[in-house]
């Protein structure tokens, strides 16, 4: 094992597409569940090591292609560090001494040391022997975004839904305002469904957005007001057009308890799954309709924004971007 490192670490594998890779459509959550966790270790382990020009990523996205990478293909150094990371978690699944069973690897010392690390930081979210960690949404704001288990929810939503959907912190949704402001509109009753509706449509063709993108985009846009009215006091739609992204972007603050961490993993991968604090079914709506959906949530409130892309209609249609 030592030879072989030491020989992979040298001779780094050449670069690889940047494609998410498919799920097969048989995949259980459990199965999803140990492939995140295996990606999510690997990409620590790498973090942790001066591995040259390995895209740290791409060694997380690689943990989706293969149930187990208990077989090893010695020339590539993606395969070694997700070997690593596998057994690291089978000893935890045949309750081993995991430390311990480290320190026996003959492996070099950075190696080992780097391991020993990420077990210790997040021996409590990946090395307990449960079932998915649960989060109280109504917890404080820092608890909910605990470092280890955010991180890893973040990651298996995003594999899961093959990159549409991102959980971000505050920091990242304040720079999705960034833009020319459209409008605003108040969100309380379900008056404020069409009223709003209303105010976005006339902003978008004002802006020489029409058919077919504007018809869909208020489909998605009704949806996730309509969820902000089941689930929260009050709310404020923005709708920013983000020329240097070539994006439009609807942006749906509101001032609810949070949508719970725990949920969201499901949502993305069991279609039609649905709680009394869930999305309900207009997620998968919004899903199919967006370019992507990144998701803010805290105990005092959520910023969902939905995405879409600026693109040209066909030619004859006075729909184009200006």
């Amino acid at each position: 094992m030592r030879r072989l490192i030491d020989k992979v670490l040298r001779d780094p594998s050449k670069e690889q597409s940047q494609l998410i890779p498919s799920l097969p459509s048989d995949i259980t959550y459990t199965d999803l569940k140990f492939r995140t966790k295996r990606g999510f270790l690997a990409r620590k382990l790498c973090q942790y090591v001066d591995l040259g020009k390995v895209d740290k990523d791409l060694v997380f996205y690689d943990s989706f292609s293969k149930s187990s990478f208990s077989y090893l293909d010695q020339a590539n150094t993606n395969e070694l560090v997700l070997h690593l990371s596998e057994r690291m978690l089978k000893w935890t699944e045949e309750k081993q001494d995991i430390p311990n069973q480290i320190k026996r690897l003959d492996v070099r010392a950075d190696i080992q040391n780097s391991m020993l690390k990420a077990y210790e930081i997040y021996k409590d979210d990946l090395f307990l022997n449960t079932d998915t960690p649960k989060i109280n949404a109504n917890s404080e704001t820092k608890n909910y975004h605990d470092k280890g288990k955010w991180e890893v929810y973040r990651d298996v939503i995003m594999a899961a839904s093959q990159g549409k959907f991102l959980l971000i912190d505050e920091n990242e949704a304040q720079r999705y305002k960034e833009g020319i402001i459209l409008c605003e509109g108040t969100i309380k009753e379900r008056s404020d469904i069409p009223v709003c509706r209303n105010l976005a449509k006339e902003s978008l063709e004002s802006k020489n957005y029409g058919p077919p993108n504007l018809m869909s985009w208020l489909l998605v846009l009704s949806e996730a007001i309509t969820n902000t009215i089941k689930h929260a006091e009050e709310g404020k739609m923005t709708i920013i057009e983000d020329e240097t992204s070539n994006e439009i972007r609807f942006i749906i603050e509101d001032k609810g308890p949070g949508f719970p961490l725990d949920d969201l993993p499901k949502k993305t991968l069991l279609a039609g799954y649905s709680t009394k604090k869930s999305m309900g079914q207009g997620f998968t709506l919004m899903m199919k309709m967006t370019k992507q959906i990144s998701l803010f949530s805290s105990s005092t409130g959520s910023i969902i924004i939905l995405s879409f892309e600026r693109t040209k209609e066909k030619e004859g249609n006075l729909y184009a971007v200006q």
